[in-house]
């Protein structure tokens, strides 16, 4: 990797200070995503900021060993374990653009009969969990959950069945969007595809474990750590792309001023976002914005990019 602005060990520890600090002033601003009811039990004080780099430094801040619900940040990993599995044909049911509306908009796939705008909004997400290995969402999870145990090198990764619940109890938006796929034939089973979903919704990782099973996403798809590569760097390029454009519902265009980075933000308060051959950040808050994302996070990856110049559009 080569050095960059404030890139050294010393450096680093500057700009994960000064962005802890920054993200640490925010608290308070937000609000817990209570619609989902077990992530209205979050602790709202719980901040962590998780760096690691290409070149196998480690560093964070805060509550970096907390666990929480990858949520939506699970499409990226289900995205990426699906073309690695099966390949990329079930791409051509889907399009590849920002949808313009709410993540759960049932409005935008009744215009386009049933085709989902990208796989990082739910309906996109409902139809890649269709196509994972396994007949059974528990089947299918069980891979999942190995994919990341290995990417992670953790065996601390698994699926909280109390927000698996809470997520099944009130989903039924989203089975209406898995519904009215079948009734376009963009999805064969829907009633697997949507408990899948709400299954891999509520894996549950840290922003240490995060930060690290992402790293391949900074590598052209290979595990710098391991070297083993872990997806073709042309999947690895699509699912780090569709993140540029997709990643952050309708915060896209902002994120991309303030932070300049590829992202995906979950409504646990989480965000996963890659600086490609330098780093990957993994930060986590539960108060939210009104556009479902991480106040407290957002404030510290907008400090990051500043202190170490990650943006891409630098």
């Amino acid at each position: 990797m080569t050095a960059e602005p404030g890139e050294t060990d010393a450096g680093l520890e500057r700009a994960l200070e000064e962005a802890f600090a920054r993200a640490q002033a925010s608290l308070g601003e937000g609000r817990l995503a209570t619609y989902i009811p077990e992530l209205g039990r979050a602790d709202p004080s719980k901040l962590a900021v998780s760096l690691h780099t290409v070149d196998g430094r480690e560093s964070g801040a805060g509550d970096v060993d907390e666990p929480f619900t990858l949520q939506s940040i699970s499409k990226v990993f289900t995205l990426a374990y699906a073309l690695r599995s099966v390949g990329n044909g079930f791409l051509s049911r889907m399009s590849m653009e920002p949808s313009g509306d709410a993540f759960h908009s049932i409005i935008r796939l009744e215009q386009e009969q049933g085709r989902p705008r990208n796989p990082y909004i739910n309906t996109g997400a409902i139809l890649v969990s269709e196509q994972l290995p396994g007949r059974s969402p528990q089947e299918k999870i069980d891979g999942v959950l190995g994919f990341l145990r290995e990417l992670a090198r953790s065996d601390r990764i698994d699926v909280d069945n109390n927000a698996y619940r809470s997520e099944a109890e009130t989903g039924n938006r989203n089975r209406a969007l898995a519904h009215f796929m079948k009734h376009h034939g963009t999805v064969e089973n829907s009633a697997v595809a949507v408990d899948t979903y709400f299954r891999q919704c509520a894996i549950r990782a840290t922003a240490r474990l995060l930060g690290r099973m992402s790293l391949f996403l900074a590598n052209k798809g290979v595990d710098p750590v391991t070297g083993r590569r872990v997806l073709d760097e042309e999947s690895n390029r699509l699912i780090v792309a569709l993140m540029a454009t997709c990643g952050l519902y309708d915060e896209i265009g902002r994120f991309a001023v303030g932070v300049g980075l590829p992202g995906k933000s979950g409504v646990s308060g989480g965000i996963m976002a890659v600086a490609p051959r330098r780093m990957t950040i993994a930060v986590y808050s539960p108060e939210l914005d009104p556009n479902g994302n991480s106040v407290a996070g957002l404030a510290a990856l907008t400090a990051l990019s500043e202190k170490l110049r990650l943006s891409l559009f630098e």
